[in-house]
């Protein structure tokens, strides 16, 4: 083999290696950004923050108050799911709560209470919407009271306990004005969580089981020792 034919070696030899293009971090970063937004905003991402569903149904969430709360599964609603803990939906049977009968559902908004002093009375916080009839309800231990014609809660009726209402008071609308299982409102608070209610005005005499259900599902745990 003469000379020339080291030729063609020599110059391959001499060829240099080709580069290895480097990444991108900042687009690799950017890209990972848009993809866990693109999870939270279909509920993927809050998806993987919640436990699934121990075999006896229930599911823990982490709760507005920063502690977790565990609760049947049935019973969250899904649009609520969120990476937030700040709120929590449900729908809580009757029967789950006072043991009563029907396939009505009470319809719960949790929220963390703000860090303020006690609030006002429902009947000093609406005094100067309502009339000045004042209705007895013994059966049901509540008073009813009227809102004034032309204020803002017309159509309504304010249920107080207690008279001044600061340990149970509901708005409820007059029949036919809102969707019957909505048809009262009431707020109540246990512990540092505040509980927006709304539920079917025939379940109002049973607002004494109403409470003790959910001081038992929501009650902050006794300190240990």
């Amino acid at each position: 083999m003469g000379p020339a034919a080291g030729i063609p070696a020599a110059r391959a030899r001499r060829l240099p290696a080709p580069r290895r293009v480097p990444l991108d971090r900042s687009i690799a970063l950017a890209g990972l950004i848009g993809l866990a937004g693109a999870l939270a905003s279909t509920g993927l991402l809050a998806a993987w923050l919640i436990r699934a569903p121990a075999a006896d149904g229930t599911l823990t969430r982490q709760g507005p108050a920063g502690r977790p709360v565990a609760l049947p599964a049935a019973w969250f609603v899904r649009p609520s799911v969120s990476a937030s803990p700040d709120r929590l939906d449900l729908m809580i049977p009757w029967g789950a709560l006072t043991g009563g009968e029907g396939g009505d559902k009470l319809h719960v908004t949790v929220t963390r209470s703000p860090e303020t002093e006690a609030p006002l009375s429902p009947a000093r916080r609406y005094a100067r919407f309502l009339t000045v009839e004042v209705q007895p309800l013994p059966d049901e231990g509540l008073v009813r009271r009227r809102f004034k014609a032309g204020s803002p809660f017309e159509g309504e009726d304010l249920y107080l306990a207690q008279t001044d209402g600061s340990r149970f008071a509901a708005r409820c609308t007059a029949a036919g004005q809102a969707d019957h299982e909505t048809a009262c409102l009431s707020e109540v608070r246990i512990g540092d969580l505040s509980l927006r209610l709304r539920f079917a005005a025939e379940r109002l005499p049973a607002w004494r089981g109403l409470l003790r259900g959910l001081e038992q599902l929501f009650a902050p745990a006794p300190p240990e020792g």
